[in-house]
């Protein structure tokens, strides 16, 4: 048994990693996943926002609902987060997101590929939390383009025209017989 512990979002992200790899490599075999198992990819994702959590807010409140009932000091060994994950999954399983969560994240997460993530993952997330920390994403400057504001002038207005009418003298006087009449 391993003495590392780890905290409630290194074990969610490798969670979340086994089932979308899961559902990669089915893609890549060109076989359909699962009916929910790509739902659960997308809502879970952890990688949408800067802050920790998944795209829906419910998915991951509901893994640390049953994280911190669980581990009291917010941290747990490897074995311990498996184990959590699995039953959490399998809390999951239902109308929205299938039957097979649990299937897919033990077809990728076995005890051992599990606890050996979980550094690599650690270090993923304390990259991202540098990068994330230097370039953050959430108060964006907005884009305003500036347009440069011009009063437009009789020799403007007599220079598109002697452009548009390329030396064709008649073409011209159309040109300004036609602003005239607009002007009108």
């Amino acid at each position: 048994m391993s003495d590392q512990l780890w905290d409630e979002f290194v074990i969610y992200v490798n969670c979340y990693s086994a089932v979308a790899e899961t559902v990669d490599t089915t893609r890549r075999a060109w076989v359909r996943p699962a009916f929910g198992l790509e739902e659960f990819v997308r809502d879970a994702n952890p990688f949408v926002f800067d802050e920790r959590g998944s795209f829906e807010e419910a998915v991951f409140d509901s893994f640390h609902d049953m994280f911190a009932d669980r581990f009291e000091k917010g941290v747990c060994s490897s074995e311990d987060g498996h184990a959590l994950c699995r039953e959490w999954l399998a809390s999951l399983e239902g109308d929205a997101y299938g039957t097979d969560l649990v299937r897919a994240f033990l077809q990728c997460a076995t005890d051992a590929a599990f606890r050996d993530a979980c550094p690599a993952i650690e270090r993923q997330l304390a990259m991202r939390s540098v990068r994330i920390e230097r370039n953050p994403q959430e108060e964006p400057h907005p884009y305003v383009e500036e347009i440069p504001t011009h009063n437009v002038t009789d020799s403007d207005v007599e220079a598109v025209i002697r452009l548009l009418a390329k030396g064709d003298e008649a073409f011209a006087d159309l040109l300004r017989k036609r602003l005239a009449d607009e002007d009108a």
